[in-house]
C-alpha cells in the first residue's frame, strides 16, 4: 500500500492495524494536507457482510460534524479496495494515557475529559447514532487535552432497523465494556452506550479495568449480567465521593435505572452528584450489645479466637504452597510453580508472558504485545503467520516485503508494467511514444509523425504555402502576417484576380499565420478567430494597440493553423 495514491492522497506509512482494517498516514500530492486512511484488509474484500459493515461506518461518520468526533473527509471504493479518508489526529488512546501517564486520574484532570466525551456522545445520539463499541482505546487524547472519538465500525442508527446489521442474539463490541443487554444479544440503544461510558469512566478514576483479572469471556459475561461492580473507592480511595454515586447509576443493570441521556449524565457531573446516593464501602459491623459479667467468658473466648485468626491470617499471608518464592497472597497462580516476573504463574519459555496468556508458550523470544509469540523481524506479523520471518514486511503481504522489479518506486502488486519503469500517473507503465520523437503521445499533437518537442511533436517546414481560391467576380487583396513569439511580422500584401487561384509562400517555422482580405468594394471575409490591425500602406501593416486614431483603414485578421492541416482560403 505504501506509495499508493487514493483520491490525490499518497500513502506514506502504516499507523496501525486491527481485525478487519489497517490505518495509514497519507499526504495530498499537491497541497500539504495530511490525513488518515482506513483501508479494508484485502482478505475481506470478497466478504459481502464485512464490506457492508465497512460502508456502514462511512455512512455513520459522514454526517457527524463535532469537534470531539474524528471527521470523515471522503470515501473511495474501486477494484483495489475500500477506503475511508479521515481527519488525522495526533494523540494517545485513553487506555495508554491512563496506563503510561496518569494512573488513576485526579478529579481536576478527569472531569474536563469526561465532559468532552459526554458532549460528543450527546451529539451522536441526537443524530440517532449508537456507537456500540465505546472503550478507552477508541478515545484519543491530544497533547492539548482535547478528546476525539473514533471507530464507528459497528455503530447503528436508532429507529426502524435501517443500517442495523446485527442479528438478535449476536454480541457486538469489546467484551470488558459491554452492557448487560449487549452480552445477552438483545437489541441495544443509546442506554447501552451510557453503560459502556460508565465502565470507561470507572477505569479513568481507578486506573484499572474492573474485569482485568478474569480469564474467560464466560466469567466476564456472568459478572456483567449478574454482579454490580465493586465500589471504586475500594480499588482507589482517591475517587471523589460524588463520582461513586454517579458511576453506580450509570452502571445499573436495569436500563430504566441508568441515566436516560448523556445530558442527564453530564448534569450530574456538573452538580457533583447532587441528589444521588453513595453506596457504602463495605462498612465493618458495629457491636451494640452491652457487656455483663455473664458475657465475660464469651469475651475471653472471642479474644482467643481473634488472636488465633490473626495468627492464621499471618500464616496464610506468608505461606507459599507451590514453593516458587512468591507468597500466596501475591501469587496469581498459588497452586502452580511459576516465576516472580509473572507474579507466580508458569512461563515455560521465559518470555515474560504467563503460559495462561501465551499463545506460543513453548516458543522463546516471544513478544508480550503479541501474546507471547515471536516476531523476529519486528514487522508486527507473528513468525507463525509470517511467510518471510527474517525480512520485514506488511501484514497485507503475509509479512514479506513488496517487490519493485523495475525500480520505478511502484510495487509490482500495484504496477501494471512490473518489468518496465514508468510513472505512478500511468500505473507504473512508460508513456507511449508512437513515432519515437521523444514526445509522449499524450503531449504529441502529431503522434504518428516525427517532430520536435518545441513544435508539440509535429514535423515542421521552413515555409508554408497558403492556397487562395477566389470564386468571386472581384479582385481580392490579402494581407499575411505571423507572430514569432515576441512581435507581429508582416509577410506581404497580395492580390488575387477574379475567379482566380493563387499560392502564397510564407517563410516561417510557425504553424499559425494570420490573414486579412477585402475586395474592391471594401468588403472582407473572416472566421470566428479574429484580430484587428491597421494597414499603414499598400504592402505593410502594423498591430493596432489602444486608440485607433490616424488609422486610414482597419482590417480584421483571421487565423490559419497549419498543424491542423488547414492550408487554404476560399472566397465565395
Amino acid at each position: 500500500m505504501l506509495g499508493k495514491i487514493i483520491l490525490n492522497y499518497e500513502i506514506k506509512s502504516l499507523i496501525g492495524e486491527g481485525g478487519m482494517g489497517a490505518v495509514y498516514f497519507a499526504q495530498h500530492v499537491h497541497v500539504n494536507r495530511k490525513v488518515a486512511i482506513k483501508a479494508l484488509l484485502p482478505q475481506f474484500l470478497k466478504n459481502q457482510e464485512i464490506r457492508t459493515r465497512f460502508k456502514n461506518e462511512a455512512s455513520m461518520m459522514a454526517p457527524l460534524k463535532h469537534p470531539n468526533i474524528v471527521s470523515m473527509l471522503d470515501y473511495h471504493e474501486d477494484e483495489s479496495g475500500m477506503y475511508l479518508i479521515m481527519e488525522l489526529v495526533e494523540g494517545k488512546g485513553l487506555d495508554d494515557y491512563i496506563s503510561q501517564e496518569t494512573g488513576p486520574m485526579p478529579e481536576d484532570k478527569a472531569i474536563p475529559i469526561i465532559r468532552q466525551i459526554l458532549e460528543a456522545f450527546s451529539y451522536a445520539h441526537s443524530q440517532k447514532v449508537v456507537h456500540r463499541d465505546i472503550k478507552p482505546g477508541n478515545i484519543l487524547i491530544t497533547s492539548t487535552g482535547n478528546v476525539k472519538i473514533l471507530d464507528f465500525g459497528i455503530a447503528r442508527i436508532i429507529g426502524d432497523g435501517v443500517q442495523n446489521l446485527t442479528k438478535t442474539g449476536t454480541q457486538m463490541g469489546t467484551v470488558f465494556y459491554m452492557s448487560p443487554e449487549q452480552v445477552q444479544g438483545k437489541r441495544v440503544d443509546h442506554l447501552s452506550d451510557i453503560y459502556s461510558l460508565g465502565v470507561t469512566f470507572y477505569q479513568m478514576f481507578t486506573g484499572l479495568n474492573p474485569y482485568r483479572s478474569l480469564t474467560t469471556e464466560f466469567e466476564v459475561y456472568s459478572k456483567i449480567v449478574n454482579e454490580p461492580l465493586p465500589n471504586p473507592q475500594e480499588i482507589y480511595p482517591g475517587v471523589p465521593d460524588y463520582m461513586v454515586g454517579i458511576l453506580d447509576k450509570a452502571l445499573k443493570k436495569d436500563t430504566a435505572e441508568r441515566f436516560q441521556s448523556c445530558e442527564e449524565f453530564l448534569k450530574a457531573i456538573n452538580s457533583k452528584g447532587k441528589g444521588l446516593s453513595v453506596p457504602p464501602v463495605n462498612p465493618p459491623p458495629v457491636l451494640r450489645k452491652s457487656l455483663s459479667k455473664n458475657n465475660a467468658p464469651k469475651i475471653v473466648i472471642g479474644i482467643i479466637l481473634f488472636l488465633l485468626f490473626l495468627a492464621g491470617l499471618s500464616y496464610c499471608n506468608n505461606r507459599d504452597r507451590d514453593g516458587d518464592g512468591v507468597k500466596d497472597s501475591k501469587d496469581e497462580c498459588p497452586k502452580s510453580y511459576g516465576s516472580k516476573a509473572c507474579n507466580g504463574c508458569p512461563d515455560r519459555d521465559n518470555d515474560g508472558v504467563k503460559d495462561i496468556e501465551d499463545r506460543c508458550p513453548d516458543e522463546a523470544q516471544g513478544d508480550a504485545g503479541f501474546d507471547g509469540c515471536p516476531d523476529n523481524d519486528g514487522d508486527k506479523v507473528l513468525d507463525k503467520d509470517d511467510k518471510c520471518p527474517e525480512e520485514e514486511g506488511p501484514r497485507t503481504n503475509s509479512g514479506c516485503p513488496y517487490v519493485d522489479s523495475d525500480n520505478d518506486g511502484i510495487y509490482d502488486k500495484d504496477d501494471d508494467c512490473p518489468e518496465r519503469s514508468g510513472p505512478k500517473e500511468n500505473a507504473g507503465c512508460p508513456w507511449p511514444d508512437s513515432d519515437n520523437d521523444g514526445v509522449y503521445d499524450k503531449d504529441d499533437n502529431c503522434k504518428y509523425a516525427y517532430g520536435p518537442s518545441w513544435n508539440n511533436g509535429c514535423p515542421y517546414k521552413t515555409s508554408k504555402v497558403l492556397k487562395v481560391t477566389n470564386n468571386t467576380g472581384k479582385i481580392i487583396d490579402v494581407c499575411i502576417m505571423y507572430y514569432d513569439g515576441s512581435k507581429w511580422i508582416s509577410k506581404g500584401y497580395y492580390s488575387t484576380g477574379a475567379y482566380g487561384n493563387k499560392e502564397i509562400t510564407v517563410k516561417t517555422t510557425q504553424n499559425k499565420i494570420w490573414y486579412a482580405a477585402q475586395n474592391s468594394n471594401g468588403t472582407y471575409w473572416s472566421n470566428p478567430t479574429k484580430r484587428k490591425y491597421c494597414v499603414s500602406s499598400g504592402d505593410a501593416f502594423t498591430y493596432t494597440v489602444g486608440s485607433e486614431t490616424n488609422c486610414p483603414r482597419q482590417w480584421t485578421f483571421s487565423e490559419i493553423d497549419f498543424s491542423k492541416d488547414v492550408n487554404y482560403i476560399t472566397f465565395e
